[in-house]
């Protein structure tokens, strides 16, 4: 996936989202919706701040803190 920080590109001769009609907006929110949804599928920050020495900290399904010590 290409991690291009660029808005995707807007259908036809519009200049901005609100140029569209609400049919054109409901397929551009989708499109960025999804590759949103692409983009936070691919992070995995558990792996970078194990990979940088750092502890980190979660919550588990009851609201217990965990904390992540780096290893040694």
């Amino acid at each position: 996936m290409s991690r291009s920080r660029r808005p995707p590109r807007l259908p036809g001769d519009a200049a901005s989202f609100d140029d569209l009609d609400p049919r054109e907006q409901a397929r551009v929110r989708e499109q960025w919706a999804s590759r949103m949804d692409a983009l936070v599928a691919e992070l995995n920050f558990a792996a970078e701040f194990e990979a940088a020495g750092e502890s980190y900290s979660e919550a588990d399904e009851d609201g217990n803190l965990i904390i992540h010590e780096p290893r040694a």
